[in-house]
């Protein structure tokens, strides 16, 4: 899939009723009422009803534009990005010659490294460690933070990497998580999951 197709899947995906698509729309009809009220004034004289037709049709067409054009540049920009660590992924596990297990871990473990996602420590279990066949992988992270308004943020940036996962593994990513004031859990989660290994 090409980086514009994503983007406009995303971008797509993304717009719903929310609140700057609402006011992009609302300031497109009041734009638009006001154009209209100001062309049937008879004082302008008078004008065909395809003029009016006309400039409602621009109208709208420019408060689409208004929603979706910044949604598309911002999805593009997040496809590229993802398609720069997919690329770079790939080229490390290249230049290791590694096996897929062994590029799993590399691409989880480097990834998770990076102090944008907030993670303290990384653990893989099941069968991923077993070294069975697997079409998914299954994590258990600890945050560094407690704060819920740090944790939505690292949590939303997890989900862009787990699609970039999925694109450059096909295999699914099942993440479980963690706050650094529930370490105790995190014991018993790994206790219950048994085989573990540490990638972080």
């Amino acid at each position: 899939m090409s980086q514009f197709r994503r983007a406009a899947r995303e971008t797509r995906n993304a717009l719903g009723l929310n609140v700057p698509t609402a006011a992009a729309v609302v300031l497109a009809a009041a734009v638009v009422a006001l154009i209209q009220g100001h062309l049937a004034n008879p004082e302008t004289g008078s004008v065909s009803g395809f003029a009016l037709w006309l400039v409602e049709t621009l109208g709208w067409l420019l408060a689409v534009a208004a929603v979706f054009l910044p949604h598309f540049v911002w999805n593009l920009f997040r496809v590229r990005r993802w398609q720069r660590s997919i690329d770079a992924s790939r080229q490390l596990a290249m230049e290791h010659a590694v096996s897929v297990d062994g590029q799993v871990k590399l691409f989880i473990s480097k990834s998770l490294a990076e102090t944008r996602y907030g993670v303290a420590a990384c653990y893989a279990f099941g069968s991923v460690v077993r070294e069975y066949p697997t079409r998914d992988v299954d994590i258990v992270i600890g945050f560094n933070s407690s704060d819920q308004r740090q944790i939505r943020t690292y949590r939303n940036r997890i989900r862009e990497l787990e699609l970039t996962f999925s694109e450059v593994f096909q295999l699914t990513l099942h993440l479980q998580t963690f706050l650094d004031s529930e370490c105790d859990q995190l014991l018993e989660f790994l206790a219950k999951a048994g085989d573990h290994e540490q990638w972080i």
